[in-house]
């Protein structure tokens, strides 16, 4: 056996070692065709999450009918004459780039005034989404609200949401839109811009909501809900009826945060009106709006809201709080806002408080309003506010009260406040009290105050008035008499623990004057600097009672003249 068989032999059984490496080859080839064949089926078979308006469906409305929970309808820039419905779909419909505010303004939703633009009425949650369209020509969707309030029922059927309607809890999110001339003509309708409806709570964030027309609620309008509105633009919006910018109706409960409302307009609640509803309204900027019976700013009728840290300013009305106005029974808490230079003919340049309302009016800055007739600060009329904290300055009305009127059987209780530099073109340019009222003043600073006329500081008739621990300072009556205090026809006092420092009066008293059967008692007080032409300190004229302890601890200090003892009316000089 030769040497070339004996090889051979040695060989046989064995696999060639190039044959091994071929065979490994073709198991990778065919491990990656099935993987890609794999890929291929899932892309062919799994749905497919965006869907594109124009190029996958011609509308918006066929979009949404083919898209199923979870995905998102992306629509070109373009003009829509649809009516959308989200058919209770948690999807997302939204433009090519809501960020853009050209974008937004070129991808239009136009309803043809044939109701509403958008509807949300099945249940959809916060995952149904529409961002970033402008909305227009819409009209409303026609609906009956009923209730119950106080033992009577109220049916009320009309349409709502002109621009988008949200109804049957369901609690969208609508982003980043314009919503704009969007109007409805009906009588009572409501929600020009958004109507909310039946325990629905969408987030409404970042809208602008412009020039939209209703009876109620202009921009947007909620019934029985709580939804979140935060961050939008109200603006140029207008009601016939309540809310200009916002009506905020029955049971309602939303959290109104860091909006900007302004140049709105109704009849009342230019900027937001609140029936028998309890909101949050923190925040906001709520700039000249205009109405035209209560609240240029805000009115509140018959509820509780919480205003808080809002910027109250250069609003009208034509009656009732150029500011703000609480009736029917209110009892809001108005809590550190800045309400400034807001204007009204007649009652409360600033606030208005009205019919058994008993708001409390705590660290607000009330400033440089103005009124013709009641109170340039704040006007009270049968109620029973707490005021306590308050900056209450630089305010004018052109008859009583510059810093606040309090009229007709009134109650308030008034603490540590600043009432400074208010001025009344007649009588209390500080504070007037009126019409069978009574207050009590604790621990304020009432300084600097001016009336053309009598009562610089206080003007007290027909009323009572209890005055501690408060400090009475540099206020004028400029033409007659009262520097800081005048009593006249029948009222009562009680004067306690108080510094009366340089107050001036053109007639009689410096400090205090008493006429016409009123009486006063004074206990504690300090009478410095104080100056007119009889009674430095205080005098009293026709019949009336001033009442100090015996001995007298009243301090007396350089008033002028110093007649406190020549004062024939005082019950300890008979």
């Amino acid at each position: 056996m030769d040497q070339n068989e004996n090889t051979r032999n040695e060989n046989i059984g064995q696999e060639p070692k190039n044959n091994s490496s071929r065979g490994k080859k073709i198991g990778l080839a065919a491990g990656a065709l099935a993987v890609i064949a794999a890929v291929i089926l899932a892309v062919t078979f799994w749905p497919n999450p965006y869907i594109s308006v124009p190029g996958d469906y011609r509308n918006i409305q066929s979009a949404i009918e083919a898209a199923d929970d979870g995905d998102e309808i992306v629509v070109e820039p373009g003009l829509y004459y649809e009516q959308l419905d989200f058919l209770g779909k948690d999807i997302t419909i939204r433009s090519a780039n809501p960020e853009d505010p050209e974008v937004v303004a070129e991808t239009i939703i136009d309803g043809r005034r044939r109701g509403s633009v958008v509807t949300f009425q099945n249940g959809e949650s916060e995952n149904a989404v529409l961002k970033g369209f402008t909305i227009a020509g819409g009209t409303g969707t026609r609906d009956t609200l009923i209730h119950d309030y106080k033992g009577e029922e109220f049916v009320e059927e009309s349409y709502f949401g002109g621009g988008i309607y949200i109804s049957g809890n369901s609690s969208p999110t609508i982003t980043l839109n314009i919503i704009e001339g969007n109007e409805i003509e009906h009588d009572k309708s409501a929600g020009g811009g958004i109507a909310v409806l039946d325990n629905s709570n969408p987030l409404i964030t970042g809208n602008i909501l412009n020039n939209n027309r209703s009876f109620n609620g202009g921009g947007i309008y909620t019934w029985k809900s709580d939804p979140l509105i935060e961050e939008n633009t109200l603006r140029d919006n207008d009601a016939r009826n309540y809310g200009g910018a916002l009506f905020i109706d029955f049971e309602s409960n939303p959290g109104i945060n860091g909006n900007n409302i302004h140049d709105n307009r109704c009849t009342s609640g230019g900027g937001i009106a609140v029936f028998y509803a309890n909101p949050i309204i923190s925040g906001n900027t709520i700039n000249n709006n205009r109405a035209i019976w209560y609240g240029g700013g805000i009115a509140v009728f018959d509820a509780s809201p919480t205003i808080e840290n809002n910027d109250i300013s250069s609003n009208s009305a034509r009656n009732n709080g150029g500011g703000l106005a609480f009736t029917e029974g209110s009892s809001p808490d108005v809590i550190n806002n800045t309400i400034m230079e807001n204007y009204t003919e007649e009652n409360g340049g600033g606030l208005a408080v009205l019919e058994g309302s008993e708001p409390n009016i705590i660290d607000n800055i009330i400033s440089d309003n103005v009124v013709l007739l009641g109170g340039g600060g704040i006007f009270i009329r049968e109620a029973s506010p707490t005021i306590e904290g308050n900056s209450i300055i630089n305010n004018i009305v052109q008859q009583d009260g510059g810093g606040i009127a309090i009229l007709t059987d009134s109650s308030p209780l008034v603490t540590n406040n600043t009432i400074d530099d208010n001025q009344a073109g007649r009588m209390g340019g500080g504070i007037v009290i009126g019409d069978n009222s009574s207050a009590v003043f604790e621990n304020n600073t009432i300084s600097g105050n001016l009336a053309l006329n009598s009562g610089g500081g206080f003007f007290v008739q027909t009323s009572s008035l209890t005055l501690e621990g408060n400090i009475i300072t540099d206020n004028i009556a400029q033409g007659g008499s009262g520097g800081g205090l005048l009593l006249v026809a029948n009222s009562s006092a009680q004067v306690i623990g108080n510094e009366m420092i340089g107050n001036i009066a053109l007639e009689l008293g410096g400090g205090l004057v008493v006429f016409d059967e009123s009486a006063v008692e004074l206990k504690e007080n300090d009478f410095i600097a104080n100056e007119a032409e009889e009674g430095g300190a205080y005098i009293g004229f026709g019949e009336a009672s001033i009442d100090r302890s015996d001995p007298d601890d009243n301090n007396y200090q350089d008033n002028v003249p110093e007649d406190v003892e020549g004062n024939e009316q005082d019950e300890n000089d008979d």
